[in-house]
C-alpha cells in the first residue's frame, strides 16, 4: 500500500442513477477516498497544518453525492476526485453503489478515478499556506503606548500584501505577573492577509523590532507586541465541479452589529496579548519592514477604520473557532490557547467582531461576550479619545 490517507466507506444519500426512480427515491452512496502524499511532516510535527485534514475531504466528498444528480457513477466519482484537488495533488475516489438496479444477486458495484495535478499547475496550499484574515492583538506600556499602536497599524497597513480592515479603540490594563511597572494599552485590529499565518507573524516582528521591542523580562514593560490571536485560511479556490454547482457556495456574510463599549478584566501579561503559549513570540524578523517604518502614526487612536462587516474580504467565517488555522507548532501557537481568559485580548476583539466565539477546553464552543462578560471588574477600560493611557 502505498503512503498516504485512506478514507474509506463514507455512506452519504443521493439521487444519481439513469432511472426516473432513482433520481426520485434516492438511495445510499459508499465512497472510498485514497490521498497519495508524503506524511512526513505531519510525523515529526504532530500538526494538522501539516497534512490534508480527512474530515475536510469528506465534506467536500459528501456535499457532492448529495448535491444534483449524475446518470453515471463514473461522472459523480470524476465530480468528486476534481474537486478534492483542491485539498490534495493526487486522489484516487472508488463510489459504491450496492443498491443498482441489477436483476442478479450482486455484492457490489463500483467504480474508481484517479486524479493528479498537471505537471506544472500550482499545488493547492495548505490550510498553513493560504492567505487569510487575521486578528492581532497590539499592546504597549513603554513610552508613548498610543503612538507605538498608531505606528504599528501604520506599518501593517502599508504593507502592500497587508490591510487593515477594523481597529478597535484603546483600552487600559492594569499590570499582572508582579513587576512594578505602568498600565499597558492595548488594541485588536483585523487584518486582511495576501500571505499566510507564519509570513504575517514575521511582519509583525520585524514591526516590533523596528519600533524598538526588546524581550528581557517576562511580565515585564514592552515597546510593543503584535500577537497573532486567530488566523482563519481562505478557502480553496473553486473547483470544476464547484462551478458547476455540484457544491453549494458559502453563505453571504452575516451583518455584524455595534460592538460593546467596554468591559474589564485583571489578566496575567496584558502586554503579551496572544499568539504563544508562554506570553513571547520567536522565530525570522523581516528586515524589509524593519527599514520602512514610519513611526508617525495617525492622529486620532480610535479612530475605526473601514466596518470588518461591510468588507468583502471578511465573512462570518471569521467569527468561528472551526474555520481558523490550528497549529501546535512552538513558533505558531494557534489558536492562543489562553485567549479565552485574557479580558484585554476579548473586550477590543468585541468591538470588531461582536458574534465571535472562541473553542474553550472542556467547555466548547463559547461566545467571546459571554467570556468577557465572566472577567467583568477586573481591571479593562476603554481610554477616552487623545489618552495615552500609560
Amino acid at each position: 500500500m502505498s503512503e498516504g490517507i485512506r478514507l474509506t466507506g463514507l455512506r452519504v444519500r443521493g439521487r444519481h442513477g439513469v432511472f426516473d426512480f432513482e433520481k426520485r427515491d434516492g438511495q445510499d452512496f459508499l465512497v472510498d477516498l485514497h490521498v497519495r502524499a508524503d506524511t512526513s511532516a505531519a510525523q515529526r510535527s504532530d500538526d494538522l497544518a501539516d497534512t490534508v485534514d480527512y474530515g475536510a475531504l469528506a465534506e467536500r466528498a459528501a456535499a457532492i453525492v448529495a448535491g444534483p444528480p449524475f446518470d453515471l457513477i463514473e461522472a459523480l466519482a470524476a465530480a468528486i476526485a476534481e474537486d478534492l484537488l483542491a485539498e490534495c495533488d493526487d486522489v484516487e475516489v472508488t463510489v459504491h453503489k450496492p443498491q443498482a438496479p441489477i436483476e442478479r444477486a450482486f455484492a457490489d458495484v463500483s467504480v474508481t478515478v484517479r486524479r493528479r495535478r498537471a505537471a506544472g499547475a500550482a499545488s493547492c496550499a495548505s490550510a498553513a499556506d493560504r492567505p487569510g484574515a487575521a486578528v492581532l492583538s497590539l499592546g504597549s506600556n513603554v513610552g508613548d503606548p498610543a503612538g507605538a499602536i498608531e505606528a504599528a497599524l501604520t506599518a501593517l497597513d502599508r504593507h502592500p500584501r497587508l490591510r487593515v480592515l477594523a481597529r478597535s479603540g484603546l483600552y487600559a490594563t492594569a499590570p499582572q505577573g508582579g513587576v512594578e511597572q505602568p498600565d499597558f494599552v492595548n488594541t485588536a485590529a483585523l487584518v486582511a492577509a495576501e500571505m499566510p499565518a507564519r509570513e504575517l507573524l514575521r511582519v509583525c516582528q520585524g514591526i516590533e523590532l523596528a519600533l524598538g521591542r526588546t524581550r528581557e523580562v517576562r511580565w515585564g514593560p514592552r515597546t510593543l507586541d503584535i500577537d497573532l490571536v486567530r488566523f482563519t485560511p481562505e478557502a480553496p479556490a473553486p473547483t470544476a465541479a464547484r462551478a458547476r454547482g455540484l457544491v453549494p457556495e458559502a453563505p453571504a456574510p452575516a451583518p455584524a452589529a455595534a460592538g460593546p463599549a467596554g468591559a474589564s478584566a485583571d489578566l496575567a501579561d496584558p502586554g503579551h496579548a496572544a499568539g504563544r503559549a508562554d506570553g513571547s513570540m520567536s522565530g525570522p524578523i523581516s528586515g524589509s519592514m524593519a527599514e520602512s517604518i514610519d513611526v508617525d502614526g495617525p492622529g486620532s487612536h480610535n479612530a475605526t477604520a473601514t466596518s470588518a462587516a461591510a468588507t468583502p474580504a471578511v465573512d462570518a467565517g471569521v467569527d468561528a473557532p472551526e474555520a481558523e488555522l490550528a497549529s501546535a507548532d512552538p513558533e505558531l501557537l494557534l489558536p492562543h490557547p489562553r485567549a479565552h481568559d485574557r479580558a484585554f485580548v476579548l473586550v477590543p476583539w468585541l468591538e470588531l467582531r461582536p458574534h465571535a466565539a472562541l473553542a474553550v477546553p472542556g467547555r466548547g464552543e463559547v461566545p467571546a461576550a459571554v467570556l468577557a462578560s465572566e472577567l467583568a471588574g477586573q481591571g479593562v477600560r476603554r481610554l477616552p479619545d487623545g489618552e495615552a493611557g500609560a
